[in-house]
C-alpha cells in the first residue's frame, strides 16, 4: 500500500521537474535574446571614428565629383541636384551646377559656379557675372574651406552624438542621439528632432556614399514647421580627376 501510494507522487514530479527545465530554459533564451538585442543596438566605438576619419580625408581629397540630391520640405518641397567637379592640388578649379525644384516648378542649371585661373564665374539663369578669387577669401594655392564642426571633438564626444550603429561590409549606420543632434543644431531658434540617421558607405578610407534622413520640427520667432531633410551624395573619382568641364563662353559672363 505504501508503494502504491508514492507512486503517483513519483510519476507527478518527473513531468514537473521537465516542465521547470522547460520554463527555465526559455526565460533564459529570452534574456539572452534581450542582451544581444541590446548589444546590437549599442554604438560601435571604431565604427563612428572610422567615419569621421574617412570624413576629414574626402573633405581634403586633391580632387573628385560629387553628385547628390537634397530634400527639404517645411512648407514646401524642395529640391537641389548637385553637381560639383573639384581640383584642388595646387591649381584651384571647380565645376558647380544646380538645379531647383520648389513645389511644381523646376529651373535646370537654376545656378552655375565655376573657378579657374585664380577667377570666379556665376551664372544664375540668365544673368551672369565674374570676379577675382580673393574676393571670396582663397587664392588659386589654396583648398575650399569646408568647416569640419567636429573636427575638435575627441572620440568619447563623437561617439556620444549617436545611440546605435550596425554595419554591413562597408556600409556603416549611425542612428543620431535626438538630444545631442538638436543642441548641435539649435543656433537659429527651438529645432526638435524626432529622427537622425546617417548612413556612409566607405571605398579605401573615404566616403564614397553618405546618406541623411533627418525629421523634426522647427520654429524661430513667429515661424514654425514640420522639418524633413534626406541627402544622398556620391562622392566619385577621388584623387583621380584630372579635368573639369568648363562652358566655352566664359569670357563672355
Amino acid at each position: 500500500n505504501q508503494h502504491l501510494l508514492t507512486l503517483p507522487v513519483k510519476l507527478y514530479t518527473i513531468p514537473l521537474e521537465v516542465s521547470m527545465r522547460k520554463i527555465i530554459t526559455q526565460i533564459l533564451s529570452i534574456c539572452l535574446l534581450f542582451c544581444l538585442s541590446s548589444c546590437s543596438q549599442k554604438v560601435n566605438k571604431n565604427d563612428v571614428i572610422e567615419v569621421f576619419d574617412a570624413l576629414d580625408r574626402t573633405l581634403e581629397a586633391d580632387s573628385g565629383i560629387l553628385n547628390g540630391t537634397l530634400i527639404t520640405e517645411t512648407e514646401n518641397r524642395n529640391i537641389i541636384d548637385l553637381d560639383v567637379q573639384f581640383i584642388q592640388n595646387g591649381n584651384l578649379r571647380v565645376a558647380a551646377n544646380m538645379d531647383l525644384t520648389s513645389g511644381k516648378n523646376t529651373i535646370e542649371n537654376y545656378i552655375e559656379f565655376y573657378i579657374v585661373d585664380g577667377k570666379t564665374y556665376l551664372k544664375n539663369m540668365d544673368t551672369t557675372s565674374q570676379s577675382v578669387l580673393e574676393n571670396i577669401g582663397l587664392s588659386p594655392n589654396s583648398k575650399i574651406s569646408v568647416y569640419n564642426i567636429f573636427l575638435d571633438y575627441s572620440d568619447d564626444q563623437l561617439v556620444s552624438l549617436f545611440e546605435s550603429s550596425s554595419r554591413k561590409g562597408n556600409v556603416i549606420q549611425l542612428k543620431l542621439n535626438n538630444k545631442q543632434l538638436s543642441t548641435l543644431l539649435d543656433s537659429m531658434g527651438t529645432l526638435s528632432i524626432s529622427k537622425g540617421e546617417i548612413t556612409v558607405t566607405l571605398n579605401d578610407e573615404y566616403i564614397e556614399n553618405i546618406k541623411l534622413d533627418i525629421q523634426g520640427y522647427f520654429a524661430y520667432d513667429t515661424i514654425s514647421s514640420d522639418l524633413n531633410i534626406q541627402l544622398d551624395c556620391d562622392i566619385l573619382n577621388i584623387n583621380a580627376l584630372k579635368n573639369i568641364a568648363l562652358p566655352a563662353d566664359l569670357d563672355s559672363y
